[in-house]
């Protein structure tokens, strides 16, 4: 049931949101409980990189394939005053089996690594109750909360501030520093130039990785109903043609339409295109080949595989220089007869097909590790998305994390460029890049709550 929430402004406003992917429908819902009166505006089908793909008579969720920080989405319902639609199924074998060239070890792990974990834990332990606030709150000097959780995060990293370096300095086997620089990757940057913090996310969120019961598209589900609840106008299929910031103007294809404020959930370069202009290209995240196969009977893996590049310093060579690396990071999720191989390649837009010798070659470099050789062949049917598809949903070279910024303007230490002009804002991987489904949710109540306080951003 929804309840009354108190609201800072004394009217309703027309607020337009550019893109239905999640940031944007997100926030759509928090403005429209607030009592704005909300438009969005998505050029094809709802939900961005998260849908939903038939492959062998077997649906399949695109785009994010985990979901952490549960509490993240529960402070976003309690703005809503909603209870948790989802259900929320912890996923068996948490982060799953990482395979290193030390040899494998699971997250978190049992003999004979545990008391190597249980230091590492130890470590990471103080910032645990103060990670949500991190993830949800404007990081603003002024705000106690976030100065709080700001200080618990320094005290962790010490003067390590990169994912490797803060590893290195730990003094951890090469086995588990191996299997925690992975996780530099879901900032879709190698562990030399991710900040530190991923290098604490095992520990963050070993015990709570979760899947909802009706797949990760449950998720658009309940985001699209949480904003027709709340009347927002949502427009897919309705491609914006033109954006005039300073007068909060959308051109559509025969319409000009006037609002209040504008919120922008497109890449930032996309976004200046709509309004004429330019900016200068920046470094990238990485993008993706994902492979989604069905097959006649249960797939004989762990829910969650992660096969590692063998070195680092090799993979990030390779994806600075827009080329693909001799062995890359492959995530591997099984559910059922159902199966997704994500492979990591450079952002550079070209498209890659499952007959590519360098595709095929990961592939079975995947099984191999797996000791699965030829299982994709023995599949009833396969689809490939290759960084073309996320191209055309609208980040140049199909970077699926956004910009890639340096890792002492990245993490919660750096203000975000929330407001981009006095009438337009922007939400999502602009200003979360690299932070999956709770930063984009904690990246929308920030944004809210900064419009609600017509703060200066």
């Amino acid at each position: 049931m929804r309840r009354e929430t108190g609201r800072s402004f004394s009217a309703s406003h027309s607020i337009g949101i550019l893109g239905g992917g999640l940031a944007g429908l997100s926030l759509a819902a928090l403005l429209a409980e607030a009592g704005h009166a909300v438009t969005l505006y998505e050029s094809g089908e709802l939900g961005g990189k998260l849908g939903r793909l038939e492959v062998g008579g077997l649906t399949f969720s695109t785009g994010p394939s985990l979901f952490t920080f549960p509490g993240v989405w529960r402070r976003y319902l309690a703005v809503l005053g909603e209870a948790d639609g989802l259900d929320l199924q912890l996923l068996p074998g948490g982060l799953g089996l990482h395979h290193t060239p030390f040899g494998t070890v699971p997250l978190p792990p049992g003999h004979p690594l545990s008391g190597e974990w249980d230091r590492y834990v130890a470590l990471v332990r103080p910032l645990r109750l103060h990670i949500e606030t991190l993830l949800t709150t404007p990081p603003r000097l002024s705000d106690p909360a976030f100065l709080k959780a700001s200080a618990a995060l320094g005290r962790v990293l010490g003067s390590h501030l990169t994912a490797e370096r803060w590893t290195d300095a730990q003094r951890f086997s090469p086995l588990l520093a191996h299997a925690l620089k992975t996780h530099a990757l879901n900032a879709g940057l190698s562990p030399h130039d991710a900040p530190a913090l991923y290098a604490l996310l095992p520990a963050l969120i070993a015990d709570e990785v979760s899947r909802p019961a009706g797949g990760m598209a449950a998720l658009l589900d309940e985001l699209i109903r949480l904003c027709q609840v709340r009347g927002v106008r949502l427009r897919p299929h309705t491609p914006v043609t033109g954006l005039e910031g300073s007068r909060a103007t959308v051109q559509l294809r025969g319409e000009t339409v006037p609002h209040d404020l504008i919120v922008s959930a497109l890449d930032p370069a996309r976004r200046a295109g709509l309004s004429g202009k330019t900016i200068k290209p920046q470094a990238r995240t990485v993008s993706g080949m994902a492979i989604y196969a069905a097959f006649a009977d249960a797939v004989p893996l762990p829910a969650t595989s992660i096969v590692a590049p063998t070195s680092f310093a090799t993979f990030r060579q390779a994806m600075r220089a827009n080329a693909l690396p001799p062995d890359t990071l492959a995530l591997v999720h099984a559910e059922g007869r159902r199966l997704a191989l994500l492979l990591t390649v450079p952002a550079t837009g070209q498209r890659q097909s499952l007959t590519d010798v360098w595709v095929r070659g990961q592939v079975a470099r995947a099984e191999a590790v797996l000791g699965v050789p030829g299982l994709l062949d023995s599949a009833l049917a396969v689809h490939a998305l290759g960084p073309e598809y996320y191209t055309a949903l609208g980040t140049p070279g199909g970077s699926i994390y956004g910009a890639a910024n340096p890792f002492w303007r990245a993490g919660p230490f750096h203000p975000q460029p929330y407001r981009v002009s006095k009438r337009l804002w922007q939400v999502g991987t602009a200003v979360h890049p690299g932070g999956g489904i709770p930063a984009i949710l904690g990246g929308a109540l920030i944004v809210a709550r900064l419009i609600q306080q017509k703060g200066d951003c």
